[in-house]
């Protein structure tokens, strides 16, 4: 069994709090910038996850690996698509299932193909009921109505398609290893974030950090709002120089942060 550690549910909870841009700016700072996944977007508009990643990498394939050499000492009677199905079925595509739970986040290294669909309907109805949060794939989904539409569950994807997981050019071939998805190391049990402007990774040893300088960051952002909606001049508040940087200290001294973004509480 390919188990991955996974970070505490509050630890998840408090991290997607901050939001996916506080998160990728406060690791910028950290000097841990090869974070975001180029080329999944969002699929269904609106949809913000946060949770570990399973990992799920495929290959290009090869036909003496999905059953449709036509040796003739080993001819079987299958056809070639039932040859395809039972392939799968023993394949990583089938296996990163067993290891599924509450939050998770499959990750697929698809190698950017826009052919293959690494996923289907049936396949994400199982994965949405066992708890699984989202799929984050550099490749193609199929059965994007059902998905995206009828399921609602939230994919980041380069592209929609109409061909299946081994029916074009990869092949699935293992779960829960170091891959690469969108140019991005993802190791399983690492974190990911999304929303609409894409899909980045977290490494778990840099949460604690992004903790402490996310509220921070998240109070700082409330003030520099609410400053520049009141006609502040851009370059005092943004980014804050010394006097607005003591402006601000005084505000956080008054207990003001606890304002609405963006709406200074009334005077007492």
């Amino acid at each position: 069994m390919k188990q991955i550690p996974r970070p505490a549910p509050d630890v998840v909870a408090a991290l997607a709090e901050l939001g996916v841009d506080t998160v990728t700016s406060s690791m910028d700072n950290l000097g841990c910038r090869r974070t975001f996944i180029e080329g999944p977007v969002a699929r269904v508009p609106g949809s913000k996850i946060c949770g570990p990643a399973l990992t799920l990498r495929f290959v290009p394939q090869r036909e003496d690996q999905t059953g449709e050499l036509r040796l003739p000492a080993t001819e079987s009677a299958a056809t070639a698509g039932q040859q395809e199905e039972e392939a799968e079925k023993r394949s990583a595509l089938w296996e990163v299932f067993d290891y599924v739970q509450p939050g998770d986040v499959i990750v697929v290294d698809g190698r950017g193909d826009m052919a293959t669909g690494c996923f289907g309907e049936m396949l994400m109805t199982s994965f949405k009921a066992q708890g699984g949060v989202a799929v984050v794939i550099d490749a193609c989904i199929r059965d994007s109505a059902q998905i995206f539409n009828d399921l609602r569950l939230p994919v980041w994807s380069v592209g929609v398609t109409t061909g299946g997981a081994s029916h074009m050019n990869l092949l699935p071939a293992d779960v829960n290893l170091p891959m690469g998805c969108g140019k991005v190391l993802v190791n399983p049990g690492d974190i990911i974030m999304a929303a609409d402007g894409g899909a980045i990774v977290v490494p778990p040893v840099l949460v604690p950090h992004l903790l402490e300088m996310g509220s921070h960051r998240d109070t700082e952002e409330v003030f520099i709002r609410m400053k520049l909606q009141e006609g502040g001049a851009l370059n005092r508040y943004y980014p804050l120089d010394e006097v607005g940087r003591r402006e601000y200290e005084e505000w956080v001294s008054a207990g003001r942060p606890r304002a609405a973004a963006g709406r200074p509480e009334p005077d007492e």
